[in-house]
């Protein structure tokens, strides 16, 4: 069984293969084709966005406030009153 250090162990290392693939892309883009004629094609390029894109980028900051909020409950609700972290989880799991 996984432990939880192996997990986020997993986790970093494949952030940091996709950073450096993605750089390994643009440094391979640059080479063979050139800075300029990448302007010219980017800006030659005029397209309507897809209707997703605008939720692909709301999801991550909806995540965040729904975070904040959980820990907003922990930090107002639970621990001012006095009760404990497993009063918090089981209101969670409720």
């Amino acid at each position: 069984m996984m432990s939880e250090q192996d997990i986020f162990s997993i986790v970093l290392f494949g952030l940091m293969a996709n950073f450096f693939f993605s750089i390994m892309l643009g440094v391979l883009i640059n080479r063979n084709v050139g800075i300029m004629e990448v302007v010219k094609i980017v800006r030659g390029k005029k397209k309507v966005q897809p209707f997703y894109q605008i939720v692909l980028i709301i999801v991550p900051f909806a995540k965040a406030v729904h975070t904040l909020y959980r820990v907003y409950i922990l930090q107002v609700y639970f621990l001012n009153q006095g009760k404990s972290y497993k009063d918090f989880l089981l209101y969670m799991m409720k």
